[in-house]
């Protein structure tokens, strides 16, 4: 269990320490980027580097995050049936929760454990079970888990409560599955777009900005070294919006799919 704790710490840090480092990064790599426009390749490789070295792990860090804790919502409803089924059979709802503990529920069973140990020593039924929500990790559970607890309160039957809950978790899981594959449609029509937006990108610059500079340096060495600058500051700025598209259009998508 402590190890468990442990090692959540330690990919919060690693997660605030990597997107940290993103934001500076890719703060420095704009301003390179303005400062240094006749340096197209440089621009895209500083660009880059954000990216690959700390955006990455970030988002790696994050996925796993929200997968556990989605592993963890799966499994909920099975847990309350067995809670009550238990308090159906006559036991009481503290021992009820205490009997899950022989049961197997993959991801959930050290959260399980820490809500046991805590009605074990002692703590107030309501903490604890606002306390098990809290290490699942979802906001919705915690208010639903707040609506049993209020229930208990005024001496409603908490075992229908926790029956209805199980299956309103269940419902929404197969929803939320449901959607995704819906949107899964709009979300490749989104990623066709952006190719086709890179392409448009690539034909503009080869056949429009090359050709003007072209035609400006068909004159004297100065207009030739102004057609450079002023076919690579082009560049850099398809650059910056290319990779601005990229971003947002990967937030929108993952917006859209949530």
């Amino acid at each position: 269990m402590q190890r468990n704790n442990s090692d959540e710490i330690v990919r919060k840090i690693l997660k605030n320490i990597f997107l940290g480092l993103t934001i500076i990064g890719f703060t420095g790599a704009i301003i390179y980027s303005m400062n240094y426009p006749q340096y197209p390749q440089n621009i895209n490789l500083v660009l880059s580097l954000p990216f690959i070295l700390f955006l990455t792990p970030y988002l790696f860090l994050s996925l796993y995050d929200i997968k556990k804790v989605e592993s963890k919502v799966e499994v909920i409803p099975r847990f309350l049936r067995d809670v009550v089924d238990n308090v159906e059979s006559g036991v009481d709802l503290i021992s009820s929760i205490q009997a899950t503990t022989g049961n197997e529920y993959g991801v959930l069973n050290q959260d399980i454990l820490k809500l046991t140990n805590q009605l074990s020593w002692g703590i107030d039924f309501e903490s604890a079970f606002l306390n098990f929500a809290k290490n699942v990790g979802s906001k919705e559970l915690e208010r639903d888990f707040l609506l049993v607890v209020e229930a208990r309160k005024v001496g409603g039957h908490v075992e229908k409560i926790l029956r209805e809950l199980s299956y309103k978790i269940l419902t929404e899981s197969l929803r939320k599955k449901e959607r995704k594959s819906n949107l899964s449609s709009n979300t490749f029509t989104g990623y066709v777009s952006f190719i086709i937006f890179i392409f448009i990108i690539v034909l503009v610059y080869n056949n429009l900005f090359v050709g003007l500079g072209s035609s400006l340096s068909s004159g004297n060495a100065a207009q030739a070294q102004a057609s450079t600058g002023l076919t690579s500051m082009y560049l850099t700025v398809l650059l910056i919006l290319s990779y601005e598209l990229a971003i947002l259009s990967g937030f929108l998508f993952g917006l859209m799919q949530e």
